[in-house]
C-alpha cells in the first residue's frame, strides 16, 4: 500500500502542475483580451434627463449628448417665450446656469446674478443654481416642455395640462469603441 500511495503523492505534483500552468494560461489569455479590448474602447459618463410624474413613476429617459438641455416655456403674464438653460452635473444633479427672456417686466428676474446682457433682443441673465430634482405642472399655453438636442419634447407628450411632472438627472458610464 505504501508503495501505491507513493505514486499517487509523485502524481500529484504533476497534476497540480498542469492545472497551474492551465490556470497561467487562462489568467494570461484574459488579461491580454482584457487589455485588448481596453485599448480599443473607452468608459465615457453618459448624462441624462428623467422625466417621472409626481408619484415617482418614470415616464422617459433622454439622453444628453453634451449633458445640455432647456426647460421652455411662455411667460404666463407676458406670453413670450423663457428658456431656462440647465445642464446635468456628474453627480446627476441639475444645474441651472442661463435664462433668456424677450420682456424685460413684471414676474421676470433682474437681479445681477453672474452676470446681465442683451443678445440679438434677447435678454440673457447667467447663474449657478442647482436642483436635486425640479418639479413643473404642465402649462395650458403651447410650448411646455424641454429641448434636447435641438429637439422640442412638449410635456403634454407625456402627461395632460396641469399635471405635475418631475425633472431629474442621472449619470451612467458607458464603453465607446473606437473604430479604425
Amino acid at each position: 500500500m505504501e508503495a501505491g500511495s507513493g505514486k499517487e503523492e509523485a502524481s500529484r505534483p504533476v497534476l497540480a502542475g498542469k492545472r497551474g500552468s492551465w490556470a497561467r494560461t487562462a489568467v494570461a489569455a484574459a488579461l491580454a483580451l482584457s487589455f485588448l479590448l481596453l485599448a480599443g474602447c473607452a468608459i465615457e459618463e453618459e448624462r441624462q434627463l428623467v422625466v417621472g410624474d409626481g408619484s415617482g413613476r418614470r415616464l422617459a429617459v433622454l439622453d444628453l449628448p453634451d449633458g445640455r438641455f432647456s426647460h421652455v416655456f411662455r411667460h404666463s403674464f407676458h406670453l413670450t417665450p423663457v428658456e431656462e438653460r440647465m445642464e446635468v452635473e456628474g453627480s446627476g444633479t441639475i444645474r441651472l446656469y442661463e435664462l433668456r427672456y424677450e420682456s424685460c417686466g413684471v414676474g421676470m428676474p433682474t437681479e445681477v446674478e453672474e452676470g446681465f446682457r442683451l443678445e440679438d433682443g434677447v435678454f440673457v441673465l447667467s447663474m449657478s443654481r442647482e436642483f436635486k430634482s425640479i418639479p413643473v405642472m404642465v402649462s395650458p399655453l403651447p410650448g411646455h416642455g424641454v429641448v434636447v438636442d435641438g429637439v422640442f419634447h412638449p410635456f403634454t407628450d407625456w402627461t395632460p395640462i396641469g399635471q405635475q411632472l418631475v425633472l431629474t438627472g442621472r449619470t451612467r458610464p458607458r464603453f465607446h469603441f473606437f473604430r479604425r
